[in-house]
């Protein structure tokens, strides 16, 4: 608001997070920690909200800071009672929307989105998280499902991401390093993937 007694009224009022109980709260600070390990910048805003009333629990914003006054890109949130709302079962959901014109503009200050190097290929979907931002750390492209699908879903999702390598990561730890196009496998140390992927890359 440009009123100035609004916005004072707005100042001084409790915000939602400090509101925030039991599996809400729990829900919230996991968001954050997963924010935090993918080393994803964000700011606390109490005062974001959506226009829909069937959003739950988290909303967010995408902006650009090289957009100027108008950085807001696009945002949304989760609505995890909606298709239940409309008669089908409950499930989990999160929805976005952006606009096409300052999308266009913020692509012209980023570079073009290159194909990974590595999937990761794992039944446990924290294992593949904290695989992937190792990777990353190491300047390696590298993606994994998100999806939750089996082992045969997740080679085939790997196939269609272009990705070079697959690393095939198994329950008990150990892992596999697949060569995408000629199907060639071979027994990795997790600990030594980095260098490995590297050392293929300049082979």
């Amino acid at each position: 608001s440009d009123h100035e007694g609004t916005r004072a009224v707005v100042a001084s009022a409790p915000t939602l997070l400090e509101r925030l109980e039991g599996e809400d709260a729990e829900h919230f600070a996991a968001v954050r920690r997963l924010l935090d390990a993918a080393g994803v910048p964000y700011r606390l805003d109490p005062a974001l909200v959506r226009g829909l009333d069937y959003y739950t629990r988290t909303v967010f914003e995408f902006t650009c800071d090289s957009l100027g006054a108008q950085s807001g890109v696009g945002g949304g949130g989760r609505y995890d009672g909606l298709v239940e709302m409309l008669g089908g079962p409950p499930t989990p959901a999160i929805g976005w929307a952006a606009g096409v014109e300052r999308i266009l503009l913020a692509m012209a200050e980023t570079p073009p989105w290159a194909r990974p190097e590595v999937f990761v290929v794992c039944g446990d979907g924290d294992a593949a998280f904290d695989l992937t931002l190792e990777l990353r750390r190491h300047r390696i492209s590298a993606q994994f499902d998100l999806a939750g699908r089996a082992f045969k879903g997740q080679m085939k999702q790997a196939d269609r991401s272009g990705a070079r390598f697959a690393v095939i990561l198994e329950l008990d730890g150990s892992a596999k390093l697949r060569e995408m196009e000629s199907g060639d496998q071979r027994e990795v140390d997790p600990a030594e993937l980095p260098a490995v992927v590297i050392a293929a890359r300049e082979a």
